[in-house]
């Protein structure tokens, strides 16, 4: 009988990576060389905080004295809004933009791919919600991300936050995936620890998610448990010590790996509750997944016990002498501890109250990756893990197990 960790070896599925990735020290520098094949008028998107560290500079100055007369918008927020897009892709059309580059985390790297959407076809981002609905090929896109979490420079995928519904809206499309990601681990040697440890738990919840979701399948699974290998032995040094290139090259190609592989899985209900924070509260994504992802790896026990201990055993943890039920267990204490040092805070510090849960839970329902949950998701459902969640407390210890 096969290892159920293994999943099912038998059926059909399909796996797609229409991005060309250009992944190694010094990838970023190539920006001007692989605009100039797609484009000759550059358009940046990206946010002040990217902006401000120098990140954008030595591209804007390589796309200048390559010809490419590239514009920078730099008004991306930390869950960039509709009328953001909308506006970004305004100024792309109205300087003749024909090449969209992404600088920054999966925010920027959403919105470029959001931007090349509207700034050929018209309309609003929301005109496109959905999956398939964008029409073609859309302005070409050069990911460069400068966080190791998101994963977005893989993706068919952006989120943007529509401020009226209170709701992440989704847009996908084959036609959305860049066209080339450069992923160079120089990029994130400024980040800070916090932002590597939230973007780092975006990563690994992406793993964690791909692998035990309803729609897994063989390759995803290879790559993600690789990517939870990579991220588990070494983010802690990648927060603590930003300078270790071999750190932070770790965690970047872990990030890379978990998008590839959630790409061509999903995503589920850690991240139908953080998208909902996300979209009521503006709570940065990586932070929220990472206060979600240890009570939501513990609900779903129940119907993937052997992944779960198979989740333990790439993050390094000794199993020996262990019942598989003791072994996931074990792993979702390691998840539960691994965001305590790393200072992630509780639901309650983020601004939720007891008053918020019911309508977190209904907009928890309404995401896309919650029917590939591997238990079955309702609001009663959500709004126990929300609870226990805004208690703060080790997974199932306000229980008594």
């Amino acid at each position: 009988m096969a290892d159920l960790a293994y999943g099912d070896l038998t059926g059909s599925f399909p796996f797609l990576l229409p991005t060309r990735i250009e992944y190694g020290l010094g990838a970023a520098a190539r920006v001007s060389d692989e605009a100039a094949a797609l484009g000759r008028r550059a358009f940046i998107v990206t946010d002040p905080g990217v902006l401000g560290a120098g990140l954008v500079e030595p591209a804007r100055v390589a796309l200048e004295a390559g010809g490419l007369a590239p514009c920078v918008f730099a008004g991306v927020e930390a869950n960039p809004r509709v009328e953001t897009v909308d506006r970004a892709a305004a100024e792309a059309h109205e300087h003749g933009a024909d090449v969209i580059i992404g600088i920054g985390g999966g925010s920027a790297m959403d919105t470029a791919k959001a931007v090349a959407v509207v700034a050929k076809y018209g309309g609003s981002i929301l005109d496109y919600e959905g999956l398939d609905v964008v029409p073609g090929p859309t302005l070409p896109v050069v990911a460069v991300p400068t966080t190791a979490g998101t994963g977005s420079e893989v993706t068919l995928w952006a989120i943007v936050t529509d401020t009226v519904r209170r709701y992440k809206a989704p847009v996908g499309s084959f036609h959305m995936a860049p066209t080339v990601a450069l992923v160079d681990p120089l990029t994130t040697l400024s980040l800070p620890p916090a932002m590597t440890a939230g973007t780092g738990l975006d990563a690994l919840t992406h793993a964690v998610e791909a692998y035990t979701a309803r729609c897994s399948n063989p390759v995803s699974d290879a790559l993600v448990l690789y990517a939870m290998e990579l991220i588990a032995a070494n983010l802690e040094q990648a927060a603590r010590h930003g300078d270790d290139v071999e750190a932070r090259s770790a965690v970047m190609l872990g990030s890379l790996l978990a998008g590839i592989g959630f790409g061509n899985a999903d995503t589920a209900a850690v991240h139908s509750m953080a998208e909902a924070v996300g979209a009521h509260f503006d709570v940065p994504h990586g932070m929220a997944n990472a206060i979600f992802l240890s009570y939501v790896m513990r609900h779903n026990l129940v119907a993937v016990p052997e992944k779960t201990a198979r989740i333990g055993r790439a993050m390094g943890l000794d199993e020996r002498g262990l019942s598989t039920e003791e072994a996931a267990e074990r792993a979702v204490a390691a998840v539960f501890a691994l965001a305590r040092r790393l200072q992630i805070p509780s639901l309650g510090e983020t601004g939720v109250g007891e008053d918020d849960l019911p309508q977190l839970a209904a907009t928890a329902m309404m995401n896309l990756g919650t029917p590939d949950n591997p238990v079955e998701m309702d609001e009663k459902s959500f709004l126990a893990l929300f609870a226990e969640a805004l208690r703060g407390s080790e997974p199932g210890a306000e229980a008594g197990e």
